[in-house]
């Protein structure tokens, strides 16, 4: 079942994330988080996003969430995504289904463009973004450095569906 993230859950998605950390290039961060590091990133989040995480059989198996691409106010129809998977549970369409369901709360909210930031070798998750209709738009090489290797970025973008007027501001019902 897809659901908005509840306290109860991010003890389980810290544990998904600080495994992309430590063994993945997945994710930049090179430092495991604390649970109130994490906790207050998702509280930070949740006030103008929203939090997806698939359970099943009472465990959080994958989460998705949307948040700033950039703070500045031009950038307000434009969100940056974000999808990880409990490393065990690859495979099965988790990301697939989290995507799916955080892309209609983005075009149901009135964001006009989604942007991803892959890390270079990552295909799974860019198939995942492809099939989704996410198209390539640059690829940075050499920004990062983790685990031995450099590693560049990749920049997919989706436009979404909406097309209400822009002038209006973001609907961010996320409390």
């Amino acid at each position: 079942m897809i659901r908005d993230i509840r306290n109860e859950d991010i003890g389980q998605c810290l544990d998904i994330y600080n495994h992309y950390i430590l063994h993945s290039d997945a994710t930049f961060e090179t430092e495991v988080l604390s649970t109130q590091e994490f906790t207050q990133r998702v509280h930070d989040t949740c006030r103008d996003y929203p939090w997806l995480v698939y359970e099943e059989d009472g465990r959080v198996l994958g989460y998705a969430y949307l948040s700033a691409f950039n703070p500045r106010q031009a950038y307000c129809r434009t969100a940056d995504l974000a999808i990880y998977a409990d490393c065990k549970e690859t495979g099965r369409g988790i990301g697939r289904q989290l995507m799916q369901a955080v892309l209609s709360l983005a075009e149901r909210d009135g964001y006009r463009h989604i942007v991803s930031i892959i890390t270079e070798g990552n295909t799974a998750s860019i198939r995942l973004h492809e099939s989704a209709g996410f198209e390539h738009k640059a690829f940075f090489e050499g920004l990062g450095f983790k685990n031995g290797k450099v590693l560049g970025v990749h920049y997919y973008v989706l436009k979404t569906g909406y097309s209400g007027p822009l002038h209006e501001p973001v609907n961010l019902p996320y409390e």
